[in-house]
């Protein structure tokens, strides 16, 4: 049966992919559009944001009910979605670029409907057992938002490019921006998310440096997660610094926005990969143990102390 987490993230979603239709409908209307659509975009855009904002506090304080608030995947992913409809909103009204909605609300549905696999197939708590992890999980779930934006208006700025040099006009009507703020949008997100990226990284390589068991593993530094998310931050070092060089602005920087959101999902499903593999071996052991101390109870007449005694040379 699902729980009110996963039916919440369905309507979510339900709501998020026709709000996202009815954006997209408005962008490429041949005539000019009421305002009245653009309203009911803007407030169904709210209702997803405050929806996820909702949810991720239902499930921070009420099913979690501890001081930290990511304790899943799945609350990483309502975070991500709570702060991505705040950006959007606000790009739209203070950065002129009106049209944003249209390329960002097919990201914020894709990210939802991640969500309803997290919380109703593949649901796992982190085992948070340092500050460190905190700050690493919070720092690259905050990021994670900001790149998304990144990408996002990446992919809206190749699309008015496209339009422009086919000699089309972008809209009949201003509802794109000029390229000049789409590519500022780009920039100054990805400064954003690359500083929280940055904190991310560090507290990784602090938490493998002090866990034994993952460096005892041969070549954990050149594992293809730990490489992946060195290359991403590469890119995002030379996305944030094309303000200063003529070599990646515009339809590179637009391009490397969209590569290193993807790279960077490259890292998370590895990262998943890897907790899931984690899990598997420690529960394997946690029965093998079982078993040895129903074996030991049975040769010792039902006396569970001689397994006590007997487990650290088991181990």
């Amino acid at each position: 049966m699902l729980n009110l987490t996963t039916l919440s993230l369905i309507l979510l979603t339900v709501l998020t992919l026709a709000t996202t239709a009815l954006a997209w409908r408005r962008l490429l209307a041949s005539r000019p559009v009421s305002d009245s659509l653009d309203r009911v975009i803007v407030t169904l855009t709210a209702l997803c944001g405050l929806g996820s904002l909702t949810l991720f506090l239902y499930r921070w304080l009420i099913v979690n009910g501890e001081w930290r608030p990511l304790t899943a995947h799945v609350d990483g992913l309502l975070l991500i979605a709570a702060l991505l409809t705040g950006l959007l909103l606000f790009l739209r009204y203070r950065s002129q670029v009106p049209g944003i909605a249209a390329f960002g609300l097919p990201i914020l549905t894709l990210i939802l409907a991640w969500a309803i696999c997290a919380s109703a197939w593949t649901f796992h708590p982190f085992r948070i057992g340092s500050v460190w992890l905190s700050l690493h999980l919070a720092s690259i779930y905050v990021g994670t938002a900001l790149l998304a934006v990144a990408a996002f208006s990446g992919g809206m700025y190749l699309f008015a490019e496209r339009r422009l040099r086919r000699k089309q006009p972008a809209t009949p009507t201003p509802r794109l921006g000029s390229l000049e703020a789409i590519e500022r949008v780009i920039i100054r997100t990805s400064a954003a998310g690359f500083g929280l990226l940055t904190v991310g990284l560090v507290a990784g390589f602090v938490i493998y440096a002090t866990d034994k068991n993952l460096t005892a593993m041969p070549g954990w530094w050149y594992a293809p997660k730990i490489t992946l998310a060195v290359i991403v931050w590469c890119i995002y070092a030379l996305v944030t610094n094309v303000r200063h060089t003529t070599l990646f602005r515009g339809r590179r920087a637009a391009w490397l926005s969209i590569l290193g959101l993807l790279l960077l999902l490259a890292v998370w499903i590895l990262s998943i990969s890897f907790l899931a593999k984690t899990r598997v071996s420690q529960n394997a052991e946690t029965a093998a143990t079982t078993r040895l101390a129903a074996q030991a109870s049975s040769l010792s007449g039902g006396k569970p102390q001689a397994f006590a005694e007997a487990a650290p040379c088991a181990s």
